[in-house]
């Protein structure tokens, strides 16, 4: 009995032990709602993104997050406000009071007293590299309808008022210098297809060709992501990229030709990007290797900057030797942050066709610097 009585008390006093462990044990993180393949996360007051799995791909550091749009979300951390991309790097340091989107990549921005407007690329001012369009200086800045025109109403501290209409601001920034204001991201215009969920991987580039007018829907409110591309429609785009970087006319020109592509296969003959009779079929699919030979043979994709060591590149992509006819127009791609490989050990498979979610992907980065990857 005695023993009986020992074992019980032993038992109680293990079960105590035991108890604080158990009540310690953190919660699993709590997902919200999905938003270009991201989702909100939350534990214990500390907020981050779930990739489409569940799993946390951008860690649980942050006071609170805004879901992705069009590829960047606003983060405050410790107090500061600030925006990321999908990987979580940052396009504007945690550094201000208040961040208010505009549109265009530019947010009315606070630090202490002190207003301006910072966008998430940055350009070479006067006075070095820098993200602040407006600098933080003015006493306030607002967003109101002037003359029937949105605009930002910038008031400085001797009482000036400046006034800028958002429909100069893409010619503002490429005055600047801003890369990619060809290509603005205009607030709101997101596309509802009824074929593209939240959750997919792709939402992201579809999301963004559609924004910036690279690509749109094939009818019915459908994108079709998975449907293959025709050489036609990849010359429509090379067409239509190039045009928008050069600034001339052929993108802004309705084409009324027969059969509908041929104006786009004018255009890349007469601009170099292809070779005349290069294509005998244009209603066929299009591989791989021959849509990185025409997008890397526009003038946007030649004029980006190298962001990955070629040297790496090549050693890395195994699927594509350097006798390729198309080895330079790849290799090129991957450097400039543009392809990313099919999987972890970012293999290109050159002979297979490319479907419509894939083409969104690569022209969104060739149109968007923000979103261009690093490899290594």
């Amino acid at each position: 009995m005695k023993k009986g009585k020992k074992l019980a008390a032993a038992f109680l006093a293990l079960s105590l032990l035991l108890v604080p462990a158990l009540a310690s044990t953190p919660a699993e993180p709590t997902i919200y709602g999905y938003s270009e393949g991201l989702a909100q996360a939350e534990q214990e007051g500390k907020w981050g993104f779930a990739g489409p799995e569940g799993n946390i791909v951008i860690p649980l550091q942050y006071r609170s997050v805004v879901s992705f749009t069009l590829g960047v979300a606003a983060v405050n951390l410790d107090g500061k406000l600030g925006v990321i991309r999908p990987d979580g790097e940052y396009l504007i340091q945690p550094e201000y009071d208040t961040l208010m989107p505009v549109g265009y990549g530019l947010y009315m921005a606070q630090r202490g007293d002190d207003w301006g407007v910072v966008s998430i690329l940055p350009y070479q001012g006067e006075k070095g590299r820098t993200n602040e369009v407006y600098p933080i200086s003015y006493v306030s800045v607002e967003l109101n309808s002037v003359g029937g025109n949105d605009a930002l109403v910038l008031i400085s501290k001797g009482g000036g008022r400046t006034v800028v209409p958002l429909f100069q601001i893409p010619g503002i920034l490429s005055g600047l210098g801003v890369e990619g204001s060809c290509f603005p991201l205009t607030r709101g215009r997101l596309p509802s297809f009824t074929d593209v969920n939240a959750r997919d991987w792709y939402a992201l580039w579809v999301d963004i060709a559609y924004n910036t007018g690279i690509m749109t829907g094939t009818g019915g409110n459908a994108f079709e992501p998975g449907r293959e591309v025709t050489v036609a429609e990849a010359l429509q785009m090379a067409a239509n990229m190039d045009s928008r970087h050069k600034g001339d006319t052929f993108h802004t020109t309705a084409h009324i030709s027969t059969p509908w592509y041929t104006d786009a296969v004018d255009y890349c003959t007469a601009s170099g990007i292809i070779a005349r009779g290069q294509f005998e079929d244009y209603t066929r699919q299009i591989t791989r290797r021959e849509l990185a030979q025409v997008f890397g043979a526009t003038e946007l994709a030649r004029s980006l900057p190298q962001r990955n060591s070629p040297v790496r590149v090549m050693a890395s992509v195994r699927d594509v030797t350097a006798g390729d006819p198309a080895a330079q127009a790849i290799y090129g791609l991957y450097t400039k942050g543009i392809l990313t490989g099919v999987d972890e050990n970012l293999s290109f498979r050159p002979d297979s066709p490319v479907t419509r979610a894939e083409a969104a992907a690569l022209a969104s980065r060739l149109a968007r610097p923000e979103q261009r990857v690093d490899l290594f």
